[in-house]
């Protein structure tokens, strides 16, 4: 009896010694693997944080000059309201600023609902074709206009041969 006991020894060491070799690798070393990972990126983060810190005092003066007022040198035109017969002409004024601006009009759109609100503001779609090294001089000219408040979107689509740019426009008018 006392034989057969010692002839399974060696076998029940080896057999635990693969088991627990089996634990290391299927348990353990993936576990070590995703704390380095999670380690890397506590890391990152505190680099990110550091670097962040460092540039909030320079953001916040940023911000400060972004909010003096606009200088009084700069040119800017009196702001007049377009009456209705001049809001009947919109597609005649706008096609005199792409010829300035040497693009072509391709539509000029009215929103009525904010014709209707009664704030003296009336919100246009103005759509306008060709090269965009144009872009900037029609903007200008835009700008330049006694009856116009703001330019609030600006759509570009570049297609081949299709190349268009977008403008929803607030105009003042009575």
């Amino acid at each position: 009896m006392a034989d057969s006991k010692n002839q399974n020894s060696p076998i029940l060491v080896i057999f635990c010694g693969l088991g627990l070799l089996a634990f290391l690798f299927l348990v353990i070393y993936p576990n070590y693997r995703s704390m380095r990972e999670y380690d890397r990126q506590i890391s990152a983060l505190n680099g990110e944080i550091a670097l962040r810190q460092a540039l909030a005092p320079i953001y916040k003066k940023l911000v400060e000059k972004a909010r003096i007022a606009p200088s009084t040198q700069l040119k800017s035109p009196e702001k007049t309201a377009l009456g209705m017969e001049s809001t009947g002409r919109l597609a005649q004024i706008f096609q005199n600023i792409a010829d300035t601006a040497g693009l072509t009009l391709e539509s000029v759109i009215p929103d009525a609902q904010t014709f209707d609100q009664g704030n003296g503001l009336l919100m246009v779609e103005v759509v306008f074709r060709g090269e965009f090294l144009n872009f900037q001089p029609l903007i200008n000219t835009i700008a330049e206009q006694s009856f116009v408040d703001r330019i609030h979107n600006i759509h570009i689509r570049c297609a081949d041969e299709n190349k268009s740019i977008k403008l929803t426009v607030s105009l003042f008018h009575h």
